[in-house]
Order: structure tokens, then C-alpha cells, then sequence
């Protein structure tokens, strides 16, 4: 990517930021939060909450991270039939992010790219596609020889040799020669989380890289992971899959989190979330809980202005201004923030602060709902909010709310919460890609 190019992309999408919604006005609540809004109120020492980052009573919500130029991406991943076109649109436009990941000052970021899917079964309930715990948030490899040991991409700088290397603002790094060789992408040089068995190779602009990947290149090897057989549990629960992916104790996932890495995780489904605190959500014989289909999880998920009439007489109702329905308020999927809480807890130990967004490339963001009472079966069905001619997709309210409380900034919401339909998809992959550049550079330089 050439300089031109970069500058070009950074003027048109801070016009585009300058003219598109702020994160409040995207939200049906008001947002409260204190940090960033130029006011110090009584729980703050400073405007961004504390006093000790160097930027002294900053109105901007500057948060100095712990210095890393690594990056760790957890995708998960929707792998039902409805998804595979949404999936391979994605594949298409991967290599908008490495480009800008490229980009940062001092080359490539360290990398660890990981795939899990929604499926972790159906809280014990045995039900056709829903086996067991599913897929349990382990790291998925599938149809991908060339991707060695690891179930998940690593592609490092090497440790303890001489680079030869230049870079101009904007522009990728080029390097003219090296000292390296296999024994510094290898234990006992190669310390700490990193594999111990990587192999050296040479990028593009003649970079040495260490690689778990040979032949094909990360967006090839990426792909195959990204389209792999469309089954899935039919109850998607995405933010369990994703806790467990990040601590559960799985071969599969072995050393795929770095306590020291920025950490990324992107969502992509066209259902919303479905984490229930009781397996009677999912058991068909439950009764008491509703006709068993997928409306059990908005019954029992979101509240609306209006309450739910179910009347099957009337055949369509609409419900306005819904949102997720909190466990206090008898709701009975897991509430939102308590895996804000513990993702946020889970990154901010062992001494380091580090970056954290939640990305939801999803179905829009629509609180007006419709349920459509189905005559041969006797049970409501949640509506599709996109055109009857595209592809359908169900409104998310509860991945939004995820992705919303785990922003930093306003303009954050541009990026880390995604129309599916959108034909756009270059925007929110630059956007995301500029972000962590802007994370890397600046958490560098105060190193």
C-alpha cells in the first residue's frame, strides 16, 4: 500500500466519521458513561478516570496501554448454512485489515489469528446439530495441511538477529537484508508464549517472518479456516464460545492468548445471542417456557415498551423500543455485562493493560421488532428485519450492547458494530485496522 493511498483512505473516513452518528445517538439509552466527556465528576480523579497515564486531565480518553506491538484476533464464527455468502464476503476483504496492519511503525504486528464457532450445544439438552458442549470455543483447523502444529496462525517477527530495514510513514516495511535464520524463530531464542518450532521466512518486502504456515499466504490459510463446513448448533451462543475460547484449557488453544497482546474479537452471525442461564431454554418439553423455537430467546431476552401479548388471533404483532432483558429483571439469558466484566478483567491482569474491542459484524441494529404467529406449528417466530429480496437477517440487540460497552470511543461504534447487508465492508475493516495501528504506535512511543 503506498503513501498516497493511505493519506487518501484516512481524509475519506475522517469525513465520512465527521457525518456519521455519534456512538450516543446510536444508543436507546443515555449513555452515562463519565470517561471521555470532558467532565470530572465525583468518582474521578481525572476525566479519563485516573491520573497516573502522562496525559494529566485528559477530555479525550486517552488510555495509555501496556507498550506491545502484538496483536491476537479471535474470530467467531456463525458456521450455519445462512451465513456461508456473508463468509466469504468477509474472506474477500481480509486482506483491508493485514494492509493496514502492515502499515504500523516498525512492521507487521506479531500475530495470532484464531477461529471458533458459536456452537458450544444446548446446555445439556440433546438435540439434532447440538452435540455435547459443540465445538466448546476450541480453535477450529480444518482442511488446512499447510497450517503446521498450531490450530490457529502465528506470524512473528524473529528474535535475537540483525535486520536491515527502512519505512516511510504510511508505507509498509522494506528490508534489505538479515542476519537471521531458523534458530531465531525456535526455542530456546523464540521465548516466552510463542511456539517453539516456527520457520523463518521471508515476506514480501524481504522481511524475515517466523511462520506455523508454509506455502499459501496468511489470507489463503485464513480462508480455509474461515469456510469450513457450514454446521452449527442451531442455538448460536457467541459470547460464551468466545470466554471459552480465551480460558478454557484446550489442546486446541494452547498459548493462543497473550496476557502482553492487544486482543480483538469479531463477531459474525445474522442471529443474535442466545446464552441462557438454564438449560430449559433449550428443552423442547419446557412448557412453561413457550412454544420451543428461536422466539424463546427474545421472550426471555429482550424487554419492549409493549409487553408480549401473544394473542394467535391476531396473527403479526410489532413490539417497539426493545433492548436485552437483564437476569434481575427476569430474564433468563446470561446479561451482557457480566462477560464485559469478566473479558475486561481477563485482559487487564498480570500487570498489563491492554487494548480490548469487541467487533459484531451482525444483522442491523433495529429496536422495533415483529413476531408472526405460525398456524401448522402453534409457535411465534421471530421476524427477519432485512428486505424480503436480500438475504434475511434477525436485528441484534444484545451483540451491540456487547460490542457498545466495550468501546472506548465514540467513533469506535463506526466500526466495531457492522450491518452485514452493508456493501461497505471496506470501511469497518480500515477503521479497525487504523485503530490498532493508532493502539500500537502510540503505546510505543511512550515506551
Amino acid at each position: 500500500m503506498n503513501q498516497i493511498k493511505v493519506t487518501t483512505r484516512l481524509a475519506l473516513w475522517g469525513w465520512l466519521l465527521t457525518f456519521l452518528f455519534s456512538c450516543n445517538s446510536l444508543l436507546d439509552w443515555d449513555d452515562t458513561r463519565p470517561c471521555g466527556n470532558g467532565i470530572t465528576s465525583s468518582t474521578e480523579e481525572c476525566d479519563d478516570g485516573n491520573t497516573t497515564d502522562g496525559d494529566g486531565c485528559s477530555a479525550t480518553c486517552l488510555i495509555e496501554y501496556t507498550p506491545s506491538r502484538k496483536v491476537d484476533l479471535l474470530f467467531v464464527v456463525d458456521f450455519s448454512l445462512s451465513m456461508d455468502t456473508f463468509r466469504g464476503d468477509f474472506y474477500s476483504r481480509f486482506p483491508e485489515l493485514l494492509s493496514w496492519l502492515s502499515v504500523v511503525k516498525g512492521g507487521l504486528p506479531d500475530l495470532h489469528i484464531g477461529i471458533t464457532s458459536m456452537d458450544v450445544g444446548a446446555s445439556g439438552n440433546n438435540l439434532v446439530g447440538c452435540i455435547g458442549n459443540g465445538d466448546d470455543g476450541k480453535l477450529l483447523k480444518v482442511d488446512t495441511p499447510n497450517l503446521l502444529n498450531q490450530n490457529y496462525i502465528v506470524d512473528l517477527a524473529p528474535v535475537g538477529c540483525q535486520i536491515a530495514q527502512a519505512q516511510r510513514p504510511g508505507e509498509e516495511l522494506k528490508c534489505t537484508g538479515h542476519s537471521c535464520s531458523e534458530t531465531n524463530c525456535r526455542a530456546p531464542i523464540m521465548t516466552g508464549l510463542e511456539p517453539g518450532e516456527l520457520s523463518l521466512v521471508l515476506d514480501e518486502q524481504g522481511c524475515p517472518r517466523c511462520r506455523n504456515y508454509v506455502t499459501d499466504s496468511m489470507s489463503e490459510i485464513f480462508g480455509k479456516l474461515l469456510m469450513g463446513p457450514a454446521t452449527s448448533c442451531g442455538w448460536e451462543q457467541p459470547l460464551e464460545a468466545m470466554m471459552r475460547a480465551l480460558t478454557s484449557a484446550h489442546p486446541e488453544n494452547f498459548n493462543f492468548r497473550r496476557p502482553d497482546a492487544h486482543l480483538i474479537i469479531v463477531f459474525m452471525t445474522d442471529e443474535d445471542d442466545c446464552t441462557p442461564t438454564t438449560p430449559d431454554l433449550f428443552n423442547p418439553a419446557a412448557e412453561e417456557l413457550g412454544g420451543y423455537g428461536p422466539f424463546r430467546c427474545w421472550q426471555w431476552g429482550l424487554r419492549c415498551n409493549e409487553s408480549w401479548e401473544l394473542d394467535p388471533l391476531q396473527n403479526l404483532e410489532n413490539y417497539t423500543g426493545c433492548r436485552p432483558l437483564t437476569e434481575s429483571e427476569g430474564g433468563k439469558l446470561r446479561d451482557v455485562n457480566r462477560y464485559v466484566n469478566e473479558l475486561t478483567q481477563l485482559v487487564n491482569s498480570d500487570d498489563y493493560r491492554m487494548f480490548v474491542q469487541a467487533v459484531a459484524l451482525t444483522g442491523p441494529h433495529q429496536t422495533d421488532l415483529s413476531i408472526m404467529f405460525n398456524n401448522s406449528t402453534s409457535v411465534w417466530e421471530p421476524q427477519p428485519v432485512s428486505d424480503p429480496e436480500r438475504r434475511p437477517v434477525m436485528s441484534n440487540l444484545r451483540l451491540y450492547d456487547f460490542a457498545w460497552r466495550m468501546s472506548h470511543l465514540p467513533d469506535d461504534m463506526q466500526w466495531c458494530f457492522f450491518n452485514l447487508l452493508s456493501e461497505d465492508w471496506e470501511l469497518p475493516l480500515g477503521l479497525m485496522g487504523q485503530r490498532l495501528r493508532d493502539v500500537m504506535e502510540r503505546s510505543m512511543e511512550q515506551k
